[in-house]
């Protein structure tokens, strides 16, 4: 661990994704104050984001149509998920991890992306079931400000569920198409029986951050839910994703990395094999239309690489805690 990037651990949260700090990932160089977690400009931003598009969707043409949807998976793709290509980098970089090691970590993280797949092919509604608990374990690992994995976990569930209120059908219809199977409308009937519950956890949440002094990650928290309850669920996600989650984990990971190097040999290669997956999914589906081809594919992807994002630290712990993790902790095969 480098000194003087400040991603010491909590003693209340698990670190996000490869021991990310998501509690001090973007705060501004020299800000001042108790606000945590989040910097007043992409603040501002989500902001601003969030009213042009209720603005659009109310007085304009809709958003629910099929060029937003695929505008919305393309910001996704690009915006997104650049914030998950260090993953192995941080392991190399901070463990000392040697060649064998990582092509061992590497292989170990194709075979879970492997496996997601061949759910999605074998039993796609256990798939999109195994993709939102995967993602509600991942998005509560945003507030770690909470204290409360409680609190967390129904911020997480508040997201995912939110759109049930006023956009049911679409929601409904999303997840056919991404699974191409009617059953999983029933997987949005379930979010249907938690929103309730859930948003009314977010909101003590939300006052919790408040309260506490975290108020740009209040502000951030009511933004979220807001722009998945009032716009469409694609739209509402691509803005939750690109402007807080990855920013989020994207900064924490570049704190731990030397930016100019990472960026040109590592997160530009990967974020443009994770689009070459992408294209290589769009290209075999064979959905009734364009724009649910696209969010298929733009959301396979999505679960190919948050399953071994999320997996992945948990092989690197177990394997530094037994005899072989000299491997891990050395770089070196004993």
């Amino acid at each position: 661990m480098m000194p003087g990037h400040g991603h010491r651990r909590h003693a209340t949260q698990r670190p996000g994704g490869f021991g990310f700090p998501v509690a001090t990932v973007v705060k501004s160089r020299g800000s001042t104050g108790s606000d945590k977690g989040w910097n007043l400009p992409l603040a501002n931003l989500q902001a601003g984001a969030l009213a042009m598009l209720i603005a659009l969707h109310v007085l304009g043409p809709s958003l629910s149509g099929s060029v937003p949807t695929i505008a919305a998976c393309a910001f996704i793709l690009v915006f997104g998920l650049p914030h998950g290509a260090l993953d192995l980098e941080i392991v190399k970089r901070e463990r000392r991890t040697g060649r064998f090691a990582m092509v061992a970590l590497l292989l170990c993280y194709l075979g879970l992306a492997g496996a997601m797949a061949a759910i999605w092919q074998l039993a796609p509604v256990i798939a999109l079931a195994i993709f939102l608990i995967v993602a509600i374990v991942h998005f509560a690992e945003d507030w770690p400000e909470l204290g409360s994995k409680f609190l967390a976990q129904g911020m997480a569930i508040a997201l995912l569920s939110a759109p049930t209120l006023f956009h049911m059908a679409e929601l409904r219809l999303l997840f056919v198409a991404l699974s191409g199977h009617s059953d999983a409308a029933l997987v949005a009937d379930f979010l249907l029986l938690l929103a309730p519950t859930s948003l009314a956890v977010a909101g003590v949440a939300i006052s919790t951050l408040w309260r506490t002094g975290s108020h740009g990650q209040a502000a951030a928290a009511a933004l979220t839910i807001a722009g998945m309850v009032l716009l469409p669920p694609v739209i509402g996600f691509a803005l939750f994703f690109c402007l807080y989650h990855s920013p989020r984990h994207l900064g924490a990971a570049l704190a731990r990395v030397a930016w100019a190097r990472s960026a040109r040999r590592v997160i530009l290669p990967i974020t443009l094999a994770a689009l070459g997956i992408a294209v290589a999914l769009f290209a075999g589906e064979t959905r009734a239309d364009l724009s649910a081809e696209v969010v298929a594919a733009s959301f396979m992807t999505l679960s190919l690489l948050t399953v071994p994002h999320m997996l992945i630290p948990f092989v690197v712990d177990a394997l530094a805690a037994r005899p072989v993790g000299r491997i891990v902790r050395r770089g070196r095969t004993t």
